[in-house]
C-alpha cells in the first residue's frame, strides 16, 4: 500500500491511495494516513482509484479517520473507487458512513456543499 499526500486549495488535504487496504495494508499506512489526515482537523478526500482490494480493516481506517474529523469539524470524501473497492461499499452501505463520489471535482463540490 502506497500513500501520497498533497493539498489542494491550501485548505484540503488530499490523500491518494495505491495498492491493497487489506490488514497489512492499512497496518502499513495507517499511523501515517491518520496523522496527515485527522491531526490536522481540516477537510480531506481519498483518492481510491489506485485502491485494487478493500477488506474489513481498510474499511475500519477510514471510518476511524471519519470519525476523528468529524469530532473536529471536518469532513472526510471518498473518491474513485473502481470495480471491486466500489462493490464492497455498495454491500456495506458505506456511503450512509462516509461520503463516496465519483471524482475529485465532485468530492470538493461534496465538501462545499455541506459546508453551507
Amino acid at each position: 500500500m502506497e500513500m501520497e499526500v498533497s493539498e489542494i486549495g491550501g485548505n484540503v488535504t488530499c490523500v491518494r491511495l495505491t495498492g491493497r487496504l487489506d490488514a497489512p495494508g492499512a497496518d502499513l499506512i495507517g499511523a501515517r494516513f491518520t496523522a496527515a489526515v485527522a491531526t490536522m482537523g481540516r477537510d480531506a478526500v481519498v483518492d481510491l482509484s489506485g485502491v485494487s482490494f478493500l477488506a474489513s480493516m481498510g474499511m475500519r481506517l477510514l471510518i476511524s479517520v471519519a470519525r476523528a474529523l468529524h469530532a473536529k469539524g471536518s469532513k472526510l470524501v471518498l473518491f474513485g473507487a473502481q470495480g471491486p473497492v466500489q462493490a464492497v461499499f455498495d454491500q456495506a452501505a458505506f456511503d450512509q458512513i462516509v461520503a463516496i463520489v465519483a471524482n475529485e471535482p465532485a468530492a470538493l463540490r461534496q465538501l462545499d456543499a455541506s459546508d453551507s
